[in-house]
């Protein structure tokens, strides 16, 4: 709104002024209607370079100069849109509207500027509730080595706690790439998790600390790149279960404003503590193709996407490849509250013959893995700012071995809450 005000109060003493470049009969109007039209259309660079044309010939013409001054504001040169705008109200040719809405405006650059100055920023989440799992034998993943054809089915339920701190630290000038304008930023977070069982189950507990790094470039509206190096520590029960050290590379285009593409690669070398479970040393990989679309300011969206992984595992009857695909999404369930739908399958095709375990046949499977659930955000009153979250899952493992079919029963109560 100031910028609208700004400019139309100009038109008055900015369309008397001589034309620009009349020595080519080139009419200011028609480059200012360009430039106007650049900058519409994302083009700020163009825009900005025919307005500068404009006053290079013609310095007095304060229309342009307010409207470069815009320009400059929407690239992040704050001082060069500071010095124009100070130009214009130092004018004594320049209406008193003008200097007001001109000094209102400096007012709007100067926050943005102090915004700008502030590079680092930092936030806590804190996650914590009960569950009960009607499978506890999996462990820690799909390809834990204790599970045998003998395992019998177990249940259990306890308690589950995350802790994350992320550090945010941007640069402090806006980089211009491709005609957009780029913030480049290095992302840094450390998490805590642990799952307890019950003191009957105490050999299931997990605990996992995660420790991931790395820059980002952000072109506001159009598109996002990260690498992150992360690497994550395992114990598992009641001793040191692994070491994960990875590369997790990603970039986010928008096709759309509500419509987002990513590709996404993670990379991970895996070493185990425990003699038995040497086998599932090795390189971890999966590529990933996902599709956002989003509706209704956001409160509504749909995903999908289809992802290759591959866990690298020495030994052959460990090692799985295989696809996923999968599609979910979320909408308003009522007030402050919002409803999520996952459901996707995943194949695993292995390697090998597991003939330690007296198999014939080479393991094809099928996971099916569907999680309902719904979190409602408190407004006001001692949990305010806190969002309460209840969540269902539920897993089949369909297998060409009888042996290793199962089904898993997962329900999760928790509160969790972000920190700025």
């Amino acid at each position: 709104m100031i910028r609208r005000i700004l400019v139309s109060a100009c038109l008055s003493t900015a369309l008397l002024a001589p034309p620009v470049y009349a020595e080519e009969a080139v009419d200011p109007e028609t480059l200012f209607n360009e430039a106007m039209r650049y900058r519409q259309d994302g083009e700020l660079f163009k825009s900005i370079e025919i307005f500068e044309t404009i006053l290079s010939n013609q310095p007095g013409l304060n229309r342009a100069r307010l409207e470069l001054a815009i320009s400059y504001h929407l690239t992040r040169r704050y001082q060069d849109a500071k010095d124009e705008l100070t130009t214009v109200l130092n004018d004594p040719e320049t209406p008193d509207e003008v200097k007001l809405s001109i000094t209102a405006y400096l007012a709007q650059l100067s926050g943005d500027i102090k915004t700008a100055a502030q590079r680092s920023t930092s936030s806590m989440y804190i996650s914590a509730g009960m569950f009960t799992d009607s499978n506890i034998n999996l462990g820690p993943g799909k390809d834990i080595t204790g599970v045998t054809p003998e395992t019998l089915e177990q249940s259990g339920s306890g308690g589950q706690f995350m802790f994350t701190y992320s550090h945010r630290s941007r640069a402090s000038q806006a980089l211009h790439m491709g005609g957009s304008i780029v913030d480049f930023e290095w992302h840094t977070q450390a998490t805590a998790f642990s799952r307890v069982y019950g003191s009957d189950d105490t050999d299931f507990n997990l605990s996992v600390l995660t420790l991931n790094t790395g820059p980002a470039l952000i072109a506001e509206e159009k598109w996002r790149a990260a690498l992150n190096f992360k690497i994550d520590k395992l114990i598992f029960g009641k001793e040191d279960y692994a070491q994960y050290i990875g590369i997790n590379p990603l970039a986010t285009y928008s096709i759309t404003k509500d419509l987002e593409i990513t590709f996404e690669n993670k990379t991970s070398i895996r070493e185990y503590d425990q003699p038995e479970d040497q086998g599932l040393r090795g390189t971890m990989t999966t590529w990933n193709i996902d599709l956002a679309k989003f509706f209704e300011r956001q409160s509504i969206g749909i995903q999908g996407g289809i992802r290759y992984h591959d866990n690298g595992a020495v030994d052959g009857t460990l090692h799985y490849t295989g696809a996923e695909y999968y599609l979910g999404g979320q909408m308003p369930a009522w007030d402050d509250a919002l409803a999520y739908l996952t459901a996707s399958s995943r194949d695993y095709k292995y390697k090998a013959i597991d003939t330690a375990n007296s198999f014939t046949e080479i393991r094809d499977e099928t996971e099916l893995l569907v999680v309902l659930g719904v979190s409602h955000d408190f407004r006001t009153g001692l949990l305010r700012s806190w969002t309460l979250n209840a969540q269902y899952t539920f897993t089949n493992n369909d297998s060409n071995i009888a042996e290793t079919e199962y089904d898993r029963d997962t329900y999760a109560l928790n509160m969790r809450r972000y920190f700025f």
